[in-house]
């Protein structure tokens, strides 16, 4: 990808577990100041130890500027004795008029995210497009050299990513890949020629 930095590695990780994950249910923006419940706290400070236990780590943490994502991010922080940076382009996905609905309504009416004029997207929230070009813009303008945790959420890692990897968006999504339990993490890595996925990881805590 044009504009890539050399030598940098960033784990991206999808928050802890939320009422609203529990649940199952679309929130979109109203979510900001949602909390992890108890599973999530949990699931942040065994992420946090099993980051700390790998030979490679992060040195930075950032997380997007809703609640939960800080949350997760804050046990890793104050491990490695760094403050959470926030981000403003990684926060979860405006899904518009999918407010309210389950999960399970993405795959079951897909053809739903077609808009008008072709673009793949969420009537009355964003377009894919618009999702992956903020999340590519806070990864890649990341500091040089920087192994950094990123902590964000699950819609627009799958976008971002596939976007970043130079995949085909909508066959990622509607292939089901590039999906991330809650703190599942891609670790990718940057180079001269672009991003690639290093590895990927489970779920480090139930």
């Amino acid at each position: 990808m044009t504009g890539t930095k050399r030598g940098a590695r960033v784990w991206i990780i999808r928050h802890g577990e939320t009422s609203g994950n529990e649940a199952g249910i679309l929130r979109g923006p109203v979510s900001a100041d949602d909390e992890l419940n108890d599973t999530g706290h949990a699931q942040a400070r065994a992420l946090a130890a099993h980051l700390l236990r790998q030979p490679q780590r992060p040195q930075a943490v950032y997380a997007s500027r809703y609640r939960r994502a800080q949350q997760t991010a804050a046990p890793l922080a104050e491990a490695l004795g760094v403050p959470v940076q926030v981000l403003n382009g990684i926060h979860e996905v405006d899904c518009g008029d999918w407010a309210g609905q389950p999960y399970s309504a993405l795959n079951a009416h897909p053809e739903k995210l077609r808009l008008p004029g072709g673009r793949l997207g969420f009537t009355g929230g964003e377009t894919f497009d618009g999702i992956a070009a903020r999340f590519a813009s806070d990864v890649n303008a990341l500091p040089d050299g920087t192994d950094a945790a990123l902590v964000s959420h699950g819609g627009i890692i799958r976008i971002g990513l596939a976007a970043l990897l130079g995949l085909d968006i909508g066959a990622v999504w509607a292939g089901g890949q590039l999906v991330h339990g809650n703190t599942d993490y891609t670790v990718l890595e940057r180079s001269a020629g672009g991003w690639r996925a290093e590895r990927r990881a489970a779920t480090v805590a139930g």
